[in-house]
C-alpha cells in the first residue's frame, strides 16, 4: 500500500512538474525568440514585419516602404542589455546599413524597451522604429 502511494505522489508530482512547464513558458525564453525574430527582420530588410513588433506603431506606408527597400542592413549588434524584472528589458544595438545607391556603410545605435504585460505572453517593442538616413 505504501509503495503504490509512494509511486502515485511520485508520478503526479511529475506530472504536474511538466504540466506546469508547458503551460507557463519562461518570459526570458519568450524574450529571447521576441528579439532574435525582430533581429532576423532587420537583417533581413523585412521592415513591415519588424514594424509589426513595435506597440502602438502606425503601419509602413507605401511611401515609407519604397523608401526602406534601397536600405540593406549589414550587421545587427547588441551592445548591451538589462532584464531588470519578467516584463521589462532594455537593449542598445548597433545596426550598419548601406543604401544602394551610396555604398557607404552607416550605423544608428537605437535603444530598445521590450515589454510583457502582466498576463501575456508576447513581448513588444515600446521604442520607436530605427532611423534609416
Amino acid at each position: 500500500m505504501a509503495k503504490s502511494l509512494f509511486k502515485f505522489i511520485l508520478i503526479f508530482t511529475i506530472f504536474v512538474s511538466l504540466f506546469s512547464c508547458s503551460v507557463s513558458p519562461d518570459p526570458a525564453v519568450l524574450l529571447d525568440k521576441s528579439v532574435t525574430s525582430y533581429e532576423r527582420a532587420i537583417r533581413w530588410g523585412e521592415f513591415v514585419r519588424a514594424k509589426s513588433f513595435h506597440k502602438n506603431a502606425s503601419e509602413l506606408s507605401d511611401l515609407e516602404r519604397r523608401r526602406l527597400k534601397f536600405y540593406r542592413v549589414t550587421a545587427y549588434t547588441t551592445l548591451q542589455s538589462d532584464t531588470p524584472d519578467p516584463h521589462n528589458a532594455y537593449f542598445t544595438v548597433e545596426i550598419k546599413y548601406y543604401k544602394n545607391d551610396r555604398l557607404v556603410i552607416k550605423s544608428v545605435t537605437v535603444k530598445q524597451h521590450w515589454k510583457r504585460e502582466k498576463k501575456g505572453k508576447l513581448w513588444y517593442l515600446d521604442s520607436s522604429f530605427p532611423k534609416f538616413r
